[in-house]
């Protein structure tokens, strides 16, 4: 009887990596989400996909890139087939979400990533308004109000090297939109202040340049009563009119009475019914 040699089976075992990786984009620019994919791979299927569904929205697969026309990342997408990497141009809050990349090596190894995606807007630069500024006693008194439409942004005030006077601002809070700084120097000059936004990794800065001088001064205070030189007129002329009105009431107060025994209010309806403007006419044409 011949004895039967055990047979021997031979399994192959290819490893499957896994990993996920946290990314901030802003709105308008591009993002690049990495595929983990190691350098000497050789790639020979790349598949990334969003949702629990698996919806593809790129792939690789046969030596040839199909980009699939999802609506939410259509003509936005741009694949790597070296690395894996897919490029999302223009993104949008609306891409924030976790994208699923699933690769295949020419040597059969495996990886899946899961990349998750999180779009803030964009940093906008800053406005700066004036609120104050004044020459007194050759010396220049400002005040720069610097304004940011943005959330979760902090402010911050500084001034070009060549300033050689006195600042002072609020400290930098997240929590408010506007940060206020005082300053003063000496001289009639220009000076620059700097006002720069940040969030993240994001900083946009804007500069006013201020100063003072007597012809500005003496222009602005010039222009203001111009202004109000007719309000003030008016107002001077209506005052004299009620102080008048005032002693000629006085003044006649008897006659006024007299004249009319049921009280001024039917004296003056009576001055606009009759020619020669008083109650005792009016009543004897009555009776007449």
């Amino acid at each position: 009887m011949q004895a039967r040699s055990p047979s021997h089976r031979i399994s192959v075992i290819f490893a499957v990596r896994s990993s996920e990786e946290d990314i901030t984009g802003y709105s308008g620019q591009s993002v690049i989400l990495k595929s983990g994919a190691d350098r000497s791979w050789n790639l020979t299927r790349i598949q990334w996909s969003i949702y629990q569904n698996t919806t593809f929205i790129a792939g690789f697969k046969n030596g040839e890139v199909v980009i699939y026309k999802f609506w939410t990342h259509q003509g936005r997408l741009e694949l790597n087939i070296k690395t894996g990497d897919l490029t999302i141009r223009d993104v949008t809050v609306d891409d924030s979400m976790t994208y699923n990349v699933a690769l295949v090596t020419s040597d059969g190894w495996r990886s899946q990533s899961k990349v998750h995606l999180t779009v803030r807007e964009s940093l906008k630069t800053p406005d700066i308004k004036t609120t104050l500024h004044s020459l007194i006693d050759n010396k220049c008194y400002i005040a720069l109000e610097c304004i940011t439409s943005g959330k979760n942004v902090n402010l911050s005030w500084t001034p070009d090297d060549e300033f050689d006077g006195s600042y002072i601002s609020g400290t930098p809070n997240s929590a408010d939109s506007s940060l206020v700084v005082f300053g003063s120097f000496s001289g009639n000059r220009n000076i620059t202040f700097n006002c720069t936004a940040s969030s993240g990794q994001q900083t946009m800065t804007r500069q006013m340049t201020v100063g003072c001088s007597d012809e500005k001064q003496k222009c602005e205070v010039c222009t203001a009563c111009s202004s109000c030189t007719s309000s003030v007129m008016w107002a001077i002329v209506l005052t004299a009119a009620v102080l008048g009105v005032s002693y000629l009431c006085t003044k006649y107060k008897e006659k006024i009475i007299q004249a009319c025994p049921e009280g001024p209010l039917n004296y003056i309806r009576n001055i606009s019914n009759t020619s020669l403007g008083f109650c005792g006419f009016q009543e004897k044409q009555d009776t007449a």
